[in-house]
């Protein structure tokens, strides 16, 4: 069946807008990001407004970093800059069926992809310092060029504390993004200049079954640590600077003893 109803017309009005400063336009092209061909400008100005719209809310668009950014400015004044986004060839509209929505130009989406990949790096480096090692799940299926940039930008950082979380990254990827992100690995290991590893981290060998250990409870997690049979000690003790494997349909986990500091093992069923 074919629908029927006319195009939703829409007006661009900049107001008093002559210019935006480069802040101003990064902050609504990040707005316009969880929007591309889902919503149009009155949903982004309510954004950028922190607006408590109940379909804004029920989006989870109140999670954009840049939520509440034009705190205090009229929905006017929003509209119109996000209106010069528009006629300056930033964002553009296209049409889903009758409903206007807001898409990147490639002017933009340059500007935007450079942004978010700044983002992307400093959660990525956050997440490896806390070893957060399930945040490399949320980066999956993004875009490839922005994931190849923040590549790119982890390469640059010469910072060899990237490494495991790169590792477990690549066991989740497809085959284009897994090759360079081993290429990131090498250049890293590799480079006499990276940055040292100047704590003792536990090493993550699996991300899958890193992701089974994770799943669970916490309250358990502590007792496996602390009931751990030391063969040195003859004892149960508690396991530290563990690594995470996979062993069948078991993980297993391999490192010392707290007291004795003897090579200990426990599989997890």
């Amino acid at each position: 069946m074919v629908k029927k109803g006319k195009k939703v017309r829409y007006e661009l009005d900049t107001g008093e807008v002559e210019s935006l400063s480069s802040e101003e336009i990064k902050t609504v092209l990040r707005g316009a990001d969880e929007l591309i061909m889902r919503g149009g400008g009155a949903l982004l100005s309510k954004i950028l407004a922190g607006s408590k719209d109940k379909k804004l809310l029920e989006l989870g668009l109140d999670d954009s970093p840049v939520y509440g950014a034009f705190k205090g400015t009229t929905q006017k004044d929003i509209l119109a800059k996000i209106d010069w986004m528009i006629i300056n060839h930033y964002l553009a509209i296209e049409y889903d069926y009758r409903t206007p929505l807001l898409v990147f130009t490639k002017k933009g989406w340059e500007i935007e992809k450079e942004t978010f990949a700044n983002e992307l790096l400093e959660q990525f480096i956050e997440a490896a310092k806390n070893s957060y090692f399930e945040f490399v799940d949320e980066l999956k299926d993004r875009n490839r060029e922005l994931i190849f940039l923040l590549l790119d930008k982890i390469a640059e950082s010469k910072n060899k504390e990237l490494i495991l979380i790169l590792k477990a990254w690549k066991e989740i990827e497809y085959k284009k993004v897994k090759t360079k992100i081993q290429e990131v690995i090498e250049k890293l290991e590799n480079d006499q200049n990276t940055k040292k590893i100047t704590r003792k981290d536990v090493e993550i060998i699996s991300f899958v079954a890193r992701k089974k250990w994770m799943s669970i409870p916490a309250e358990f997690r502590k007792k496996i640590e602390r009931n751990v049979w030391c063969s040195s000690c003859s004892d149960v003790v508690q396991i530290k600077d563990y690594s995470v494997k996979e062993s069948g349909e078991e993980i297993v986990l391999h490192g010392s003893c707290k007291i004795c500091g003897h090579t200990v093992v426990r599989v997890v069923d």
